[in-house]
């Protein structure tokens, strides 16, 4: 599966959301366990739009709730 330009966008989105966040108790940037389970989701052949989901799956949570989740969806469906 190749990639597009619409997951290089999430995947800076991610980076800039998370910039300021560490692993717990680590001084390991957040953004490693994103692309980690990312990484697991390519991994067993999932479309870009899960990779997608992969990227944010914390930023609802960690970055604003509803209007996160709202802007996602703007950006990324």
């Amino acid at each position: 599966m190749s990639l597009t330009r619409r997951f290089e966008d999430a995947l800076s989105f991610a980076t800039q959301l998370h910039s300021s966040q560490l692993r717990k108790e680590t001084s390991v940037p957040y953004i490693s366990h994103l692309l980690g389970v990312t990484s697991l989701v390519l991994e067993h052949a999932a479309e870009e739009d899960e990779a997608i989901a992969a990227l944010l799956h914390d930023a609802v949570e960690d970055q604003g709730g509803p209007a996160m989740r709202d802007e996602i969806r703007r950006r990324f469906g």
